[in-house]
C-alpha cells in the first residue's frame, strides 16, 4: 500500500507540474500594458507607432489641406461639400469626410507620445537611443498640438491640453486661450531639442524622425504665431548658425528632386513612399 501510494503521489506531482508548465506561457497576440514597455524593441515599436496616422489619407494627403479652401491659396475644381462649406465659412458646418478626423487622429498621436514619455525612461537600454526616442515623442506631441492650436484655438479658447500625467478617466477642458497652448507646445519642443541629436549624427535608416534643428525650427514658428518675434528670430538664427543647413544653389527646381530629399535645405518632412512602406499620401508634406 505504501509503495502504491508513493507511485500515485509521484504521478500526481508529475501531472500537476506538466499542467503548471502548460499554463506558464508568454502572452501572445496584441501587446498590453502588462507585457509591453520591457525592451529596446518595445521602445522602437512605440516610436514607430507615433507615425502611423501620418500615412492616413485624411491626415495630410486629403485632410488638413482642405482647410486651405478658406483662403485664396486653393481652388477646388469639382463639387465637394467639405470644400464649399469651408470656402463659404459655413458656421453650421460640423465637418465630414476628410476634415472631421483631424482632431481625433492628432490626439491619438499625443496619447502615443505621452505613453513613450512615461514608460521608455524605465526601460533598461542604450541611453543615447532612449534619449532620441523620448525626444521624438516630445517633438511629435508638440508638432500636432501646434497644428490643433493653430486651427482650432483663438483668444477666447484653446484646445484641451492632455499631459502625460492627465487622468484619462476625467474630461479635459479647453485651454483658456491659444497662448496657453503655445506655451505648452514651446515646453514640449524645448524638451525635444534637449534630447534629440543633430541630423548629421543620425543613421540614414532614421531619416524622417525628429532631430534637434527641426525642433528649433518649429520653436521659431510657434513663437511667430505667439507674436514673440524676438524668440522667433532667436531660434531661426540657431537653425541657420547650426551649420546643418544651407540653400540648394544649383537651381530652384533641384530642391524638389528626389536626389535632394536629404540635402542641406532639408529640415524635416513626413517620410512615406511606395518603396518605403505606406501608400505615399504624405510625400508632399515638408517643413
Amino acid at each position: 500500500m505504501k509503495k502504491n501510494f508513493k507511485y500515485i503521489a509521484f504521478a500526481a506531482l508529475a501531472v500537476f507540474s506538466s499542467c503548471t508548465k502548460e499554463l506558464d506561457i508568454v502572452p501572445e497576440g496584441s501587446p498590453s500594458a502588462q507585457n509591453f514597455w520591457k525592451t529596446k524593441e518595445d521602445a522602437l515599436k512605440a516610436e514607430g507607432g507615433m507615425y502611423e496616422n501620418y500615412n492616413a489619407e485624411d491626415f495630410y494627403g486629403r485632410g488638413m489641406f482642405w482647410f486651405i479652401n478658406a483662403s485664396d491659396d486653393m481652388v477646388t475644381g469639382r463639387n465637394k461639400p467639405e470644400a464649399d462649406n469651408i470656402k463659404n465659412f459655413n458656421r453650421t458646418y460640423v465637418g465630414g469626410g476628410y476634415t472631421e478626423t483631424q482632431w481625433s487622429m492628432r490626439y491619438a498621436i499625443i496619447k502615443r507620445a505621452n505613453d513613450i514619455i512615461i514608460n521608455v525612461p524605465k526601460i533598461n537600454m542604450d541611453e543615447s537611443l532612449k534619449k532620441q526616442i523620448i525626444g521624438d515623442a516630445y517633438f511629435n506631441a508638440g508638432l500636432v498640438y501646434f497644428q490643433l492650436a493653430a486651427n482650432y484655438g483663438n483668444d477666447k479658447a484653446g484646445v484641451p491640453i492632455v499631459t502625460p500625467e492627465t487622468d484619462a478617466s476625467q474630461p479635459v477642458a479647453r485651454a483658456k486661450n491659444v497662448n496657453e497652448n503655445y506655451d505648452y507646445i514651446i515646453s514640449l519642443l524645448l524638451k525635444a531639442a534637449d534630447n534629440l541629436p543633430l541630423f548629421s549624427a543620425m543613421k540614414a535608416a532614421d531619416y524622417g524622425k525628429a532631430h534637434k534643428t527641426a525642433a528649433w525650427a518649429y520653436l521659431s514658428k510657434v513663437y511667430l504665431y505667439k507674436k514673440d518675434y524676438a524668440n522667433a528670430a532667436k531660434y531661426a538664427d540657431m537653425v541657420i548658425s547650426s551649420g546643418q543647413h544651407d540653400l540648394v544653389n544649383t537651381g530652384f527646381a533641384d530642391v524638389f528632386k528626389a536626389s535632394n530629399n536629404w540635402s542641406k535645405e532639408y529640415i524635416w518632412s513626413v517620410v512615406c513612399t511606395p518603396s518605403g512602406g505606406g501608400t505615399g499620401w504624405e510625400v508632399n508634406f515638408r517643413a
